[in-house]
């Protein structure tokens, strides 16, 4: 099935047929497919045919699907196959039943999301980046729309197609420099700079996602990519308290503490950003985070 054109029930791909698309994008889609003989439904990404000749998009495809099926952590979106089809490659993954946090933020009326879900889904997308850069990952494209959640606050962080090895000793110094990837709202200034891989990078990132989940609006602002990236290099971001007064005082520290310009006066990791998370309430009348913590969220 070729996913440059129309799709109807009838179309199948593999052991697969079509439901419904889910998101059409500019290099590949996302489908909803059944599994024929076990009727389970998945999620199905495909590479588009008019891209899967590219060798660079093939590469990272094919490189987001691998390390989804090689990382296995319940907030990570799991990845079963891959078929390397050279006309146009598919990776199989979990369906998983929501929508991303952008949505959300843009549209809360259409997508909402209960404030009393926040701090769990916050917690599991840190848990998730943490897992990663555990096994030696970074993410590199940290933002809401990487982060999936459902009606019950369950998370998913989705999309490997910029994540990088960690570097470091002789690897590090020869490596040279990596392209300049991300998204520019997001982006951290070593990213900017096209250093190497570091999870204090994602750290940078999920507290600029903390940032606007919490205020509607992202720290920077600009009239042009060139502007953003600079604010990102050297602008002081406003207090969170600025643009929402409900946001209490340790939480404000905390988010503005992940997004300092040098990585060494951010966390050092995203589990010490955890130990001191999971007792901070991110709103003022939001209940004790501790309370819920033999509920095991």
């Amino acid at each position: 099935m070729a996913t440059d054109l129309n799709t109807t029930s009838d179309d199948r791909i593999g052991g697969y047929r079509y439901i419904r698309t889910i998101h059409p994008g500019h290099t590949s889609v996302v489908m909803e497919v059944l599994q024929e003989g076990t009727q389970r439904r998945f999620a199905l990404k495909q590479l588009l045919a008019s891209r899967a000749a590219d060798r660079d998009e093939y590469r990272a495809f094919s490189h987001e699907a691998r390390l989804g099926m090689e990382l296995r952590h319940p907030n990570l979106i799991r990845v079963y196959e891959f078929v390397k089809d050279r006309e146009q490659p598919y990776f199989v993954m979990e369906l998983f039943g929501g929508h991303h946090l952008k949505l959300s933020i843009a549209r809360p009326s259409l997508y909402p999301m209960p404030k009393t879900l926040l701090h769990r889904i916050i917690e599991q997308a840190a848990r998730a980046l943490s897992f990663m850069h555990s096994k030696g990952w970074v993410h590199r494209d940290v933002k809401p729309e990487n982060i999936l959640f459902n009606k019950s606050g369950e998370v998913r962080v989705i999309d490997y197609a910029l994540a990088k090895r960690v570097t470091g000793g002789f690897t590090r110094l020869f490596s040279g420099k990596v392209p300049r990837e991300g998204t520019r709202t997001y982006i951290s200034p070593e990213q900017i700079r096209c250093e190497s891989p570091s999870p204090s990078a994602d750290i940078y990132s999920f507290g600029i996602t903390c940032y606007e989940l919490a205020c509607g609006r992202p720290p920077f602002r600009a009239n042009s990519s060139q502007e953003l990236l600079q604010k990102h290099m050297s602008e002081r971001p406003l207090p969170l308290t600025n643009f929402n007064k409900r946001v209490t005082p340790e939480f404000n520290d905390l988010v503005l503490k992940m997004i300092q310009k040098k990585p060494a006066d951010r966390f050092a990791s995203l589990d010490e950003f955890l130990s001191r998370f999971r007792s901070v309430r991110i709103f003022t009348d939001d209940p004790d985070p501790l309370a819920g913590a033999d509920q095991g969220l």
